[in-house]
């Protein structure tokens, strides 16, 4: 069964209402089918690793090679602590992983869906949060990584781990609206996709992945006002048991509200041109 034969199935099963959605409603009425894009996210991973025999778990395998020889490596060229570095280094790769995968896929959401679109009045968020829980699924097999080998390192969990959930939730929702900007922008405007991987290409070297914000002294403020270094910030530091930075929280749910007001109006205002830009 392809993909688009699993949407149309899906769809069945949804009410009137559900289909009479507009621009302005949008977001709310694809975030409430969660239904929807739970499943569809979740086929999206068993159809990627059919018959394979480790599965998503291959997601694990990689990411404990990749943290593993970049930490030895990187962390004799920093003259870092192994023990602290190699798990600070496994949060901040993970994540940067989830955030960059998120941007390019969401880049091509819209025109991807493109039969759907043009076949079911499907709200466009939907498509959005299927590939944004098709990642979080993949985030959630490469994080335990991370935790075995901070406790392999003789580091223990703290009570500031419960910020994970919330700071997972902020990271989810702003790769939600990113994702519908991007997918909008994308379907319109086809070479802002290349342009927005060449920004996360560079992107990369100025967040602090695999160096760190207090190696810059008087150049930090590089860090400061690095919107990806929150995002990350506020997944590594519950898990490492560092101190809490209202500053990251502080942007992270400050970029969540400009965003959902981006995207709100990029629905209003375009929604139901989508389906002639794909």
């Amino acid at each position: 069964m392809n993909s688009t034969t699993l949407d149309l199935q899906t769809a069945e099963s949804v009410d009137a209402s559900w289909r009479g959605h507009t621009g302005r409603t949008d977001i709310l009425v694809g975030l409430s089918a969660y239904h929807v894009w739970l499943a569809l996210g979740w086929h999206d991973i068993r159809q990627r690793y059919r018959r394979s025999v480790l599965g998503p778990f291959w997601f694990t395998l990689t990411t404990l090679i990749m943290v593993g020889v970049l930490g030895f490596l990187y962390s004799e060229l920093l003259q870092q602590d192994i023990s602290d570095y190699l798990p600070y280094l496994g949060v901040g790769l993970v994540v940067w992983q989830f955030i960059s995968t998120a941007a390019n896929e969401g880049c091509m959401t819209m025109i991807s869906a493109a039969s759907t679109i043009k076949q079911i009045r499907m709200p466009l968020s939907t498509h959005v949060c299927r590939m944004v829980w098709r990642n979080f699924i993949i985030l959630l097999h490469s994080l335990p990584v991370v935790v075995l080998l901070m406790l392999a390192f003789g580091h223990s969990l703290t009570a500031k781990m419960l910020l994970l959930v919330p700071g997972l939730f902020l990271l989810l929702l702003n790769a939600v609206w990113a994702g519908i900007v991007f997918g909008i922008l994308c379907a319109r405007f086809r070479d802002v996709a290349p342009i927005i991987g060449n920004i996360f290409q560079v992107g990369f070297f100025l967040t602090p992945v695999m160096w760190r914000a207090s190696d810059l002294k008087e150049r930090a403020w590089i860090a400061d006002f690095n919107p990806f270094n929150h995002l990350i910030d506020i997944v590594r530091s519950p898990i490492l048991g560092s101190e809490l930075s209202i500053s990251s929280w502080g942007w992270s749910i400050g970029m969540l509200v400009c965003g959902f007001l981006l995207a709100q109006y990029l629905m209003i205002r375009f929604r139901e041109r989508v389906a002639y830009w794909v």
